[in-house]
């Protein structure tokens, strides 16, 4: 399994659960970081849960004012910043936090 280096106790949000996302967020969990996963489609949701990940609704306002997120990773296929920011990224975006895909 490979290990980001560098997140050990951050806060990270990632948007999109699919073969990408799901890699991100175990690389993230191997190099000790707090993630905060996320997928809009409700299959992809259900395909998670079943591999006991606990999903974070990061679709709320609220979400990136109180859990001081340092940053959002997105999955490719998810509009970053073209033709105009997935509203998810836009509220990343809102509230100073670095998005990354």
């Amino acid at each position: 399994m490979i290990k980001a280096p560098g997140v050990k106790g951050k806060k990270i949000a990632v948007l999109g659960l699919g073969r990408s996302g799901l890699a991100t967020y175990n690389a993230l969990r191997a190099g000790e970081a707090d993630v905060f996963p996320w997928d809009e489609v409700e299959h992809a949701r259900e395909s998670a849960q079943d591999g006991n990940i606990k999903l974070v609704d990061i679709t709320q306002e609220n979400f990136w004012k109180t859990n001081n997120i340092s940053r959002l990773i997105v999955s490719p296929g998810i509009p970053h910043l073209y033709p105009e920011p997935h509203p998810i990224v836009r509220l990343a975006m809102k509230e100073g936090v670095p998005v990354d895909n």
